[in-house]
């Protein structure tokens, strides 16, 4: 009786810590489009992620201070912003 309770806790910590692993790689995805589209004067930097399997929707994502903003690659601002910060990158 001692030993299936040993193994049953042994299995629940394996399972909490596989699970406690994942959760941040889930956090770092986009699910969703920000309604705004922030200014080329306030955005630091910028990433793109894909819809690879572990995030659900492709975005662009702007560094804005210390948060990023998740906007929708399709849209012409977007790309007009994204076109600015990349020739601004490509002058440096």
């Amino acid at each position: 009786m001692k030993q299936v309770l040993v193994v049953l806790i042994c299995l629940n910590i394996i399972t909490f810590t596989v699970l406690a692993v994942r959760a941040p790689i889930l956090k770092n995805c986009c699910r969703n489009y920000s309604k705004t589209i922030p200014q080329l004067k306030r955005v630091k930097g910028y990433d793109i992620q894909e819809n690879n399997g572990r995030c659900r929707i492709e975005a662009v994502l702007f560094k804005v201070g210390k948060r990023w903003v998740c906007s929708d690659p399709n849209n012409d601002e977007v790309k007009n912003l994204v076109k600015k910060l990349s020739e601004k990158q490509q002058r440096r």
